[in-house]
Parts: C-alpha cells; sequence; structure tokens
C-alpha cells in the first residue's frame, strides 16, 4: 500500500533505491561485526538473492502501478503453490493432490481478478507483471531455503539489501535519474518500508527459514495478501466488485486449505 502510494511522486527504482539503501546502512550499522567476518560463500549467496529479489520487485513495482494492491498482493503469494510445484519438477516426482487443487484453484482466482482489472479500465499487462513476481519470488524462496543453511542467514540478507539498493540505484539513474520523498507524509511511509518491511522482513527471513522447509514459509505467506487486499480497501479506497470478492474468496481459500493442511502434517 505503501508503495503505491509513494508511486504517486516517485519512480518505482527510485523508491526501490532510498529503501534497500536506506536499510542496508541501518543493518551495516548494526550488524558490523558479521559484515566483518562475512566469507566468499556468504558473499556470494547475498549478492545472488539481491539479484533475484530485485527482478522480483521490479515486476512488483511496474505492476502495481497497473492493478490494484490486494489483487497485485494476492497473486504474488501464488507462489504458495508454486514452490512445491518447483521442488517436484526439480526432484521430478508428481505434486500432492493437495498442492494440484490449491494450484487449480489460485488460477480460477486470478482468472476471476484479471477479469475484473480489465473489466474496470485496469490492465492486462500489469496482471502479467505480477504473475511473473511470483514467479521469482517462488524462485527466491527456494533459493533463500538452499542457502541459508550453510551461511550466516542475517549476513546474507544485509548483503542481499545492499545489493538490491545498488541495481536500483543504477536502474533509477539510467531511466531518469534518483528521486527522494519531498514531505514529512511520503517519508514516514518510506521509513515504515525500510524499518519495518525490509530491516526486518528481508533481512531476517533468511534466519526464519533456517528453521523451515521451503514449502511451509511459502504458506505463511498468507497473511500478506490478505492484509494488503483489506487496507487497499479501507486505506486508499480501493473498489471491492463483485469479480475482485469471488477472486479474493477463491485464492484465499486456497492459501488457507494449503496452510491449515501443511501446517497439520508439519
Amino acid at each position: 500500500m505503501f508503495s503505491k502510494t509513494l508511486m504517486s511522486d516517485l519512480s518505482p527504482m527510485s523508491i526501490l533505491a532510498v529503501r534497500f539503501i536506506m536499510s542496508f546502512i541501518v543493518l551495516a550499522v548494526l550488524f558490523y561485526k558479521k559484515l566483518v567476518e562475512a566469507d566468499n560463500r556468504c558473499i556470494r549467496h547475498g549478492m545472488m538473492l539481491g539479484v533475484l529479489y530485485f527482478v522480483c520487485m521490479s515486476f512488483e513495482m511496474y505492476g502495481l502501478r497497473l492493478v490494484d494492491t490486494g489483487t497485485s498482493s494476492l497473486i504474488e503469494n501464488m507462489a504458495i503453490v508454486l514452490v512445491p510445484l518447483c521442488v517436484a519438477v526439480l526432484t521430478r516426482s508428481l505434486p500432492k493432490a493437495k498442492t494440484m487443487i490449491c494450484a487449480a484453484l489460485a488460477v480460477i482466482g486470478v482468472g476471476l481478478l484479471s477479469t475484473d482489472q480489465i473489466k474496470n479500465g485496469g490492465s492486462g499487462w500489469g496482471i502479467f507483471l505480477v504473475l511473473m513476481a511470483a514467479m521469482t519470488y517462488a524462485v527466491c524462496i527456494l533459493y533463500t531455503e538452499r542457502v541459508s543453511h550453510d551461511s550466516d542467514p542475517v549476513t546474507i540478507g544485509i548483503i542481499q539489501l545492499g545489493t538490491m539498493g545498488l541495481i536500483s540505484l543504477a536502474a533509477a539513474l539510467f531511466t531518469g535519474g534518483l528521486a527522494i520523498p519531498q514531505t514529512g507524509g511520503r517519508w514516514i511511509m518510506m521509513l515504515i518500508l525500510v524499518l519495518l518491511c525490509s530491516c526486518f522482513g528481508f533481512a531476517f527471513q533468511p534466519l526464519g527459514q533456517k528453521y523451515l522447509q521451503a514449502e511451509n514459509a511459502a504458506v505463511l505467506t498468507v497473511v500478506n495478501p490478505l492484509t494488503a487486499s483489506i487496507l487497499g480497501i479501507l486505506a486508499i479506497g480501493e473498489r471491492l466488485t463483485v469479480l475482485k470478492f469471488l477472486g479474493y474468496v477463491i485464492i484465499i481459500s486456497a492459501l488457507v486449505f494449503y496452510n491449515i493442511k501443511d501446517l497439520s502434517e508439519d
């Protein structure tokens, strides 16, 4: 929600550059010793994750300019079913029936959301970009699980943020120049993105995934789209149409069903 609001004044790349550079500085000061002690493998993993997440966030930001916040978040968090499908492909095994059912429900829900967006003046291109963000996010979750077990996860997260910040800065300068928030309200939004969503969220996801399988980590993202959908409607006046409501219900049902089953099995 804050990202979409900030894009009324700033370019997507400027937002990402300011957000992730500031996040890196904060965490670099707090965890200076960890960065000094980082080995080449840890640095390599962090930089690779930074590149992957930059691609994911770029798809998300440009898609978010064309679709509602709830729609964007719901589609991107289809990673919950994309991750086990990717695992099935990598291990050359058949996905569970539960996974296939949830994937089918998610596709139906996305179809309804796409129809609603296009019907109400939205963009099918925006839906495509957010779908690409979902696919990239699934790859990020899988790669994070792989690297968080053999390197310090917090250090990986910090290097990841620094990498994202530098790439975003280069992209911002290349596409029209870097801009920063100009009002106190916009800076408050940016600081929330920096401190809560980036310093805590991005940096400590590798730490959390050190103790979770990738599938279960994807499952817990069900909280994100539900919150984004509610805030988008209540806080920034996004419309709740019949098609959008049905899409929300179907996708959230798929995510909750997968969530409950996975956690009970775990």
